[in-house]
């Protein structure tokens, strides 16, 4: 019963949103949204530009201008989720096993003794529980802690470039997306003015891209009749728990459907889920400034927001509350 009063619920709300648009567009306006698409049920339902006003240092350094009208955007940690996607493919053509160790491939990486980085695998790269800090220094056994760790991240980056002689700008269009549909998309190195724990890659998309990702993830890693993600056991894996540290992490995508997280920030476990007011079996691709895409398989509901820090501090649990 709790469960039908819930979809009852989210209903409504879904279509009062319709009926009063403006208090949506109000509230994203003013939360420094630049962009905002709903869509729901195989269309369409919101999709809004607008011009962030007062921008921080941060979105100046971030943002790319627009394209047709749309704000175009280095996502930030959006990004992760889009390797993770690559990983399975690469894995799926044979170029490498995620229980490979990472220096099998990249040689000498860390500040560790040689025995002890070897035993550090992709898997644990996906999973964010490398053992590592942010100096690439020895914590704990790898598979043991759960540390959100960019600079450890982003060796799956040159993982994928070396294990394919590519360019992850080439091998991105090659294998995603060219075949989605996000055609607004690439990769770029960033500037000096990225924080020295930022990946040396952007990825710098559009919301209309970001949905296209979006529909290809609810669809089950197909585009139509071509199954790009042939390697479905991977594919699923990546929206489960990926250990037993973080219950919200899968493969570089954040879960609702735990009562516990642990928060980026503060390193320390919540016992809430990730986003309170989302649905359980919401999953998430997550990046700095509260950019967010949301993919809702039992709404057939994605969400795409960007833009700048909002000024409401739980915005990415209140917007859920304005459709």
């Amino acid at each position: 019963m709790s469960k039908m009063k819930s979809c009852i619920g989210f209903i409504a709300l879904f279509y009062i949103s319709l009926l009063f648009p403006d208090n949506l567009n109000f509230y994203l306006e003013d939360n420094k949204t630049s962009s905002f698409i709903l869509f729901h049920e195989g269309k369409i339902k919101v999709e809004k530009e607008f011009l962030v006003k007062e921008p921080s240092d941060f979105y100046k350094i971030a943002s790319e201008g627009n394209v047709d009208g749309r704000s175009l955007e280095d996502v930030a940690s959006i990004q992760k989720s889009i390797v993770s996607l690559l990983i399975g493919i690469a894995q799926q053509k044979g170029y490498l096993d995620i229980n490979d160790s990472v220096s099998s491939h990249l040689g000498r990486w860390t500040k560790l003794k040689k025995n002890e980085e070897q035993k550090i695998k992709i898997i644990h790269l996906l999973a964010m529980n490398s053992g590592l800090d942010k100096s690439l220094s020895y914590v704990s056994a790898p598979g043991s802690t759960w540390f959100y760790n960019t600079k450890a991240y982003s060796q799956l980056i040159f993982v994928l470039e070396k294990v394919t002689n590519n360019d992850i700008n080439s091998l991105s269009k090659e294998w995603l997306f060219n075949v989605i549909g996000m055609n607004e998309t690439y990769w770029q190195i960033r500037s000096s003015k990225w924080s020295g724990n930022a990946s040396r890659y952007g990825l710098v998309t559009t919301a209309r891209d970001l949905l296209e990702l979006g529909m290809f993830v609810l669809n089950g890693g197909e585009k139509g009749d071509l199954h790009v993600i042939e390697d479905i056991d991977f594919f699923d894996e990546s929206f489960m728990s990926s250990q037993n540290q973080n219950l919200a992490y899968g493969y570089l995508w954040w879960l609702n459907n735990s009562a516990t997280h642990i928060d980026v920030y503060s390193q320390k476990l919540k016992n809430v889920n990730l986003v309170a007011e989302a649905p359980e079996d919401a999953i998430f691709a997550l990046g700095a400034a509260n950019r967010i895409l949301a993919i809702v398989p039992s709404k057939d509901l994605i969400m795409v927001r960007l833009g700048d820090f909002p000024k409401d501090s739980n915005f990415q649990s209140n917007i859920w509350l304005k459709f």
